[in-house]
C-alpha cells in the first residue's frame, strides 16, 4: 500500500497577519501603556544616573628591535605576527598589571571603587548589607578598563571610564606607563636570570673541563704514557709500583700487629691504657684520668663515711658509667685499627692488580693511544663550550641597563569633554521600541478579547428578565471539548452507514489520488496534537450523543484516513446489541466496508479483575500489544444502553460525533454528568454532515452490521 502524501498548498497559513493585527488593535491601549511605562522608566534612569567619561590612551607596538650593540638580546622582541600583537591586549588586561596600577594610584580607598553600591544600600536597610572588600573594589575597577586593538594594526587603545574626566585620563595613562615599564623590566629580569643561570652553569663546565683534563693525565699515568709519540717506558712504572707494593705490605703487617694487640688488651682500665699507647686517643686518656680520679675519691670517702653514705653510691655509679664508656672507647679503637688493617690489605691488593696490569700494558699500547686521543678530544670540546659560556655571560652582564621598550605612547589620554553614558536620545528610542515589542508580545499571548456568547436558541428580541433584589451566584461555566470541525460525507443522500463508509474509502483510495483531502488531514492533525506520547497502540474512543450513525461514520473515516497514511489500525466495535451477530467473539477479520482489521466484543466488564478474556475489550488490548499503531473503538451513543464507563478510562482521546443540529455544550454536559468535568479536556467533538437528510428508516442496527461482515481475507 502506498502511503498518502500531504499537499502543502492545501494547508491553512501558519501565520495570519490579519488576525495578529486584529488582536493588537483590540489591545492597543495596553500596548501603548506598556510602551509609555518603559519610556518613563528610561526618563527616571536618566534623572538618577551620573554621567561617565571615557579617556583613551594609544600605544604602538613596534616590532623593530633597537640594537645598541652587536650582541643578541636574551629576550627578543614581541614579534610582528598578529597573534603576538593580540596577546598584548590580554597582557594589559591581566590582573597583575591592573593590580599594580590599582595599588600605585591608591584606588582601594577611592569611594568610586570602595563605596557601597545601590543594592548593598538597600540590603543595609534590612540589616543584610555587607562591607565591600578590596577584591570587590578591584573587580569594580577592572570592569571600567577597556583594551582594544585598532583593527589589524600595531596600535592598542587603552580606555578607562569614570565619572571624573581627570581621573579617567590619569588612570588610562598610568596603565600605559605600567605596561611600558613592565616590558623593559621583563628584559632586565630576563638578562639577570640568564646571567645567573650562566654563572651557575659555568661552575659546572669548569669542573667538567678539569675532570676531562684530569682524565687525560690519569690515563697517561695509568698506561705509563710519557708523551703522545713513544708512549713512555713501563719499567720505571713497574719499579715504582714494586716499591709501593713493598711499603704497602709493610704497612699491612704493622696494622695487623696493632689490631692483634688491641684484641688482646681487653676492656679493662689497664687494657684501655695499652690501647691508648697503640693508638693515640685523647678520649681514652681523659676517660682513664677520670676513672682514676673517681676511684681515688671513692677510696678516700669510703674510709671517711663508710659504704652506706649517699656520696659513696653516687661515686660508684659514676665509676660504672666510666667503665662502660671506657669499654665503648676500647671497641671503637679496635674497630679503627681493624679498618686500618683492612684498608692496608686492600691497598696491597690494588697495587698487585696494577702490577699485573702493567705486565699486560705492553700489548695494549696501541689501544691506549686511541683512547687517549678520544679523551683529549673530549677535553678540548669541554674547553670550547666553556669559552662560549664565558663569552655569553660577559655579554649579558654588559647589557644590563641598555634595554629599550618596543611600546611607544602615540596618544596621551586627556580629560574628555562629552560623557560616553548615558545617551538620552538613544536610550529613549530603544526604550520606546522595547516597550512596543513587550506590549505586542503580551497582547499576542493574551489573545483576542473574549466576546459574550449568545444562546442561538433564545429569541433575539426577547425582553430581558427582571433582575432580582439579590444577585444570584452563577454556576461556573463548563469547559467545552476540543472542536475538530465538520466532516461532510461524500456519499449519496439518503444512503445507509454501510454505503457512506464505502463512499469514504472510495474517495480516499481512488486511483491516482495520493493526497489526503484537506478536511480529513485537518481532523487527523488535530487528533494527533491531542495525544500524549507513549508506547503503541493509541486508543481512540468514538461515540455520539443520541444515534450511533455519526459515531460509525466518524470512526470509519478516521480509520481509513490513518490507513491511507500508512498506519496499522485496528477497529473495535463494542455494544451489547452486537452479541448475537455471527462474528461476535470470532476473532479478527477484515471488514468489507472499511477494509480495516476489525474485531467485535461485548461491553460487559470482566468479572475477574486482572483476567484478560480475549472476548472483552481488555483482552483485545492485551493481544493487540504493539502490533497496531491505533485502536479505534466504536461504542454506543450516550443515550443507548451498553455504555461502560471503563471504556472512557482506557482511551487516550474520546471523540463525540455530532449531527449538525447538536451542540458541543450538550456533549460537555453529558461528559460532566457521566465522568466529571475534569475529563472534558480528554474529549473532542466532530460534526458529521451528510449530503442529504438521513432517512427515518436507515438501517443502523444488527442488520447494518451484518452488511459489513463481508470478509476479504482470512481471520487473524
Amino acid at each position: 500500500m502506498k502511503p498518502a502524501s500531504i499537499d502543502e498548498r492545501s494547508l491553512p497559513p501558519l501565520f495570519d497577519i490579519g488576525a495578529v493585527w486584529a488582536i493588537l488593535w483590540a489591545r492597543r491601549l495596553m500596548v501603548l501603556a506598556i510602551a509609555g511605562a518603559t519610556v518613563l522608566l528610561a526618563l527616571s534612569y536618566l534623572a538618577v544616573t551620573k554621567p561617565s567619561y571615557t579617556a583613551t590612551a594609544s600605544i604602538l607596538i613596534d616590532p623593530r628591535d633597537t640594537r645598541a650593540t652587536n650582541f643578541n638580546n636574551v629576550l627578543p622582541g614581541i614579534g610582528s605576527d598578529s597573534a603576538a600583537i593580540a596577546s598584548q591586549v590580554f597582557v594589559i588586561q591581566s590582573p597583575d598589571l591592573l593590580g599594580s596600577v590599582f595599588k600605585s594610584q591608591k584606588l582601594d580607598s577611592d569611594p568610586e571603587f570602595a563605596g557601597v553600591g545601590m543594592m548593598s544600600r538597600l540590603l543595609s536597610l534590612f540589616g543584610a548589607g555587607a562591607t565591600p572588600t578590596q577584591d570587590a573594589a578591584f573587580k569594580r575597577f577592572q570592569s571600567k578598563v577597556s583594551v582594544e586593538r585598532e583593527g589589524l594594526t600595531y596600535v592598542i587603545n587603552v580606555s578607562f571610564t569614570s565619572p571624573s574626566p581627570e581621573k579617567a585620563a590619569r588612570i588610562a595613562n598610568a596603565i600605559v606607563d605600567q605596561y611600558r615599564a613592565g616590558l623593559v623590566g621583563e628584559r632586565e629580569t630576563a638578562n639577570s636570570d640568564v646571567n645567573t643561570l650562566l654563572t651557575d652553569r659555568i661552575s659546572g663546565l669548569q669542573k667538567d673541563v678539569s675532570d676531562a683534563e684530569r682524565a687525560v693525565e690519569d690515563f697517561k699515568a695509568k698506561h705509563n704514557i710519557v708523551n703522545s709519540t713513544d708512549g713512555g717506558t713501563l719499567q720505571s712504572q713497574l719499579d715504582q709500583l714494586t716499591a709501593q707494593l713493598i711499603a704497602a705490605q709493610g704497612d699491612a703487617d704493622r696494622a695487623k700487629d696493632r689490631y692483634n694487640q688491641a684484641l688482646a688488651a681487653g676492656n679493662s682500665p689497664a687494657g684501655l691504657t695499652k690501647l691508648a699507647d697503640i693508638l693515640t686517643s685523647t678520649s681514652a686518656s681523659k676517660l682513664r684520668d677520670d676513672y682514676n680520679q673517681r676511684a681515688t675519691e671513692l677510696a678516700s670517702l669510703q674510709t671517711m663515711y663508710g659504704p652506706r653514705h649517699p656520696t659513696i653510691g653516687r661515686l660508684q655509679s659514676e665509676l660504672e658509667r666510666l667503665q662502660r664508656l671506657m669499654a665503648a672507647e676500647a671497641d671503637r679503637i679496635r674497630q679503627q685499627l681493624k679498618g686500618s688493617y683492612d684498608l692496608a690489605v686492600q691497598n696491597v691488593g690494588k697495587l698487585q692488580d696494577k702490577l699485573e696490569a702493567l705486565r699486560q700494558q705492553s700489548t695494549d699500547s696501541n689501544i691506549a693511544q686511541v683512547q687517549l686521543r678520544q679523551l683529549e678530544s673530549k677535553a678540548q670540546a669541554a674547553r670550547a663550550v666553556l669559552d662560549d659560556y664565558l663569552k655569553r655571560a660577559q655579554e649579558t652582564s654588559q647589557m644590563q641597563g641598555v634595554q629599550t621598550s618596543e611600546a611607544r605612547k602615540i596618544g596621551v589620554a586627556s580629560p574628555p569633554v562629552q560623557p560616553t553614558w548615558p545617551k538620552p536620545v538613544l536610550l529613549l528610542l530603544v526604550s520606546a521600541v522595547l516597550g512596543l515589542l513587550a506590549g505586542c508580545g503580551l497582547a499576542l499571548a493574551l489573545g483576542p478579547i473574549p466576546q459574550p456568547q449568545e444562546d442561538p436558541q433564545a429569541p433575539k428580541d426577547a425582553a430581558p428578565e427582571p433582575v432580582a433584589d439579590r444577585t444570584p451566584v452563577s454556576p461556573r461555566p463548563l469547559p467545552t471539548p476540543a472542536n475538530f470541525g465538520e466532516y461532510r460525507l461524500p456519499g449519496v443522500a439518503g444512503g445507509t452507514a454501510y454505503s457512506n463508509i464505502k463512499a469514504i474509502r472510495k474517495q480516499l483510495f481512488q486511483t491516482g489520488n495520493e493526497t489526503l483531502s484537506l478536511d480529513v488531514l485537518k481532523i487527523m492533525r488535530q487528533m494527533i496534537l491531542h495525544l500524549n506520547d507513549h508506547g503503541k497502540p493509541f486508543v481512540i474512543l468514538v461515540s455520539s450523543i443520541r444515534s450511533s450513525f455519526e459515531a460509525r461514520i466518524a470512526g470509519a473515516m478516521l480509520g481509513i484516513g490513518m490507513q491511507r497514511a500508512d498506519q496499522n489500525v485496528l477497529m473495535v466495535e463494542i455494544g451489547d446489541h452486537l452479541s448475537n451477530s455471527t462474528t461476535d467473539g470470532a476473532g479478527l477479520f477484515i471488514d468489507g466496508a472499511t477494509g480495516l482489521q476489525t474485531v467485535v466484543c461485548s461491553s460487559v466488564t470482566e468479572k475477574s479483575p486482572g483476567v484478560a478474556d480475549r472476548n472483552t475489550f481488555r483482552g483485545i488490548l492485551t493481544e493487540a500489544g504493539s502490533a497496531f499503531d491505533f485502536v479505534l473503538v466504536t461504542v454506543p451513543s450516550f443515550k443507548e444502553d451498553g455504555w461502560n464507563p471503563e471504556l472512557f478510562a482506557k482511551a487516550d482521546l474520546a471523540i463525540l460525533a455530532l449531527s449538525p443540529s447538536e451542540q458541543p455544550s450538550e456533549a460537555a454536559k453529558l461528559i460532566a454528568q457521566k465522568f466529571g468535568a475534569g475529563q472534558i479536556g480528554r474529549s473532542a467533538t466532530l460534526v458529521v454532515a451528510p449530503d442529504g437528510a438521513r432517512p427515518a428508516g436507515a438501517i443502523d442496527g444488527p442488520r447494518a452490521t451484518g452488511e459489513r461482515r463481508h470478509i476479504s481475507a482470512a481471520r487473524g
